[in-house]
């Protein structure tokens, strides 16, 4: 599995989004410039994690975008998946069974645990815990 710079890009922008203080909407452009992201990339990326429920977006001059919950209550594993869909390494572990040795593969086994645990570690970082670790450094 590689993480695309589309889901680099989103975390960066959804850490960005979780660091503001108070509930104004941040602005793309603001955003785009402070984490140096292409705000035509951007755009693409924030209105997936818009449709994805993740940020919500605020039209007109005073506009932009902020995080539909709490920065404690969006996990990184929320936003991969909102931007790279299902976290697997093959598709016999997926939930569409495609290889029809699936049942009786014992390799099957291995890529299952590793894919668990990739969830286990994203599930269990949000972005509260990134704002945190970014303070501190």
């Amino acid at each position: 599995m590689k993480i695309t710079s589309r889901t680099e890009y989103g975390l960066r922008a959804m850490v960005y989004l979780a660091a503001r203080p108070g509930d104004a909407p941040a602005p793309l452009t603001e955003i785009a410039r402070s984490e140096g992201i292409p705000a035509p990339f951007l755009e693409r990326i924030l209105a997936q994690l818009r449709e994805d429920g993740l940020v919500k977006a605020t039209r007109g001059a005073s506009g932009g975008y902020a995080l539909s919950r709490s920065p404690d209550r969006v996990a990184v594993a929320d936003v991969v998946v909102a931007l790279e869909g299902p976290l697997t390494l093959v598709d016999c572990v997926g939930e569409d069974r495609s290889c029809v040795r699936a049942e009786g593969c014992a390799s099957r086994t291995v890529w299952r645990r590793i894919d668990e645990a990739i969830h286990e570690v994203l599930a269990g970082i949000s972005l509260a815990d990134l704002v945190t670790e970014g303070e501190r450094r």
